[in-house]
């Protein structure tokens, strides 16, 4: 008999996206680096990159008793996605304002299903 408790794996049955924000690559670059400064950020800004896409996730008050319920019934909110087209992966981007670092998502299925929907919607 073991002591170790059961691992119980149970992933999110729905991703709920309140609201979609696509920018051209350069003006979203600069809005993550501005907004990083803005809340007093000195680091460099990290944000998702996933087939073709950069992205960044806003989202609800993770502590609100309403998401954490949602989240037990497997629904995540997010209040909204702002992205951009970024066909190839680079762990960096340098504009003249700063730099921000992607992190490669590409493992995670949610965020391919993610940049899927993103692409299907994209106007630039």
């Amino acid at each position: 008999m073991s002591d170790a408790a059961e691992i119980v794996l149970e992933p999110y049955s729905k991703i709920v996206v309140h609201e979609i924000v696509e920018l051209r690559l350069n003006d979203w670059v600069e809005m993550i680096i501005t907004g990083t400064r803005a809340a007093g950020g000195t680091t460099i800004p990290m944000v998702n990159w996933c087939d073709g896409i950069a992205f960044q996730i806003e989202p609800f008050n993770p502590m609100s008793e309403e998401v954490i319920s949602e989240q037990l019934k497997g629904i995540v909110h997010y209040a909204a996605v702002t992205f951009a087209r970024k066909e190839r992966f680079e762990r960096e981007l340098r504009i003249s304002e700063g730099t921000i670092r992607l992190v490669d998502q590409s493992a995670n299925p949610n965020f391919v299903k993610l940049a899927s929907v993103l692409k299907s919607k994209a106007k630039f």
